[in-house]
């Protein structure tokens, strides 16, 4: 008997760690820390691309554009993502599909990125269905 409340107890506890680990994330202050600044230098990359491309964006839309793409804004959406606390997917795994994304978008032209060449990434690709927690 000892030993079966034992066990149940065992996978209790595990059950409860893990539950935990995978809402919360794990926290990781060099990722996260590295993780912003590969977040900044995206949005600088569509900041540059969009500032290119002002003029024809609708008045209405703008403001929105330009609060997405601000710097402060950008990093503050990453930072309650799946990537930024290594949810959804073994942190390794997710560490280097946003390390593979991020130098593929800064290698595009913006006419790839508004082509939307950035779907056709598998690193992008494997890190927008983390983001997305499939």
């Amino acid at each position: 008997m000892k030993n079966g409340i034992r066990i149940f107890l065992s996978i209790f506890v595990l059950v409860t760690v893990v539950s935990c680990k995978k809402d919360k994330g794990i926290i990781n202050v060099e990722w996260q820390n590295e993780s912003l600044s590969l977040t900044s230098e995206i949005c600088a990359k569509y900041r540059e691309c969009a500032d290119k491309e002002w003029k024809s964006i609708p008045g209405n839309l703008k403001k929105f554009t330009e609060g997405r793409l601000d710097e402060t804004q950008c990093q503050k959406r990453f930072r309650e993502s799946n990537a930024y606390k290594l949810i959804g997917e073994d942190p390794l795994t997710i560490q280097t599909a946003y390390k593979e994304c991020h130098k593929q978008i800064l290698l595009f032209s913006c006419k790839d990125l508004q082509e939307g060449k950035i779907d056709s990434v598998p690193s992008c690709v494997a890190f927008q269905k983390i983001q997305n927690g499939n």
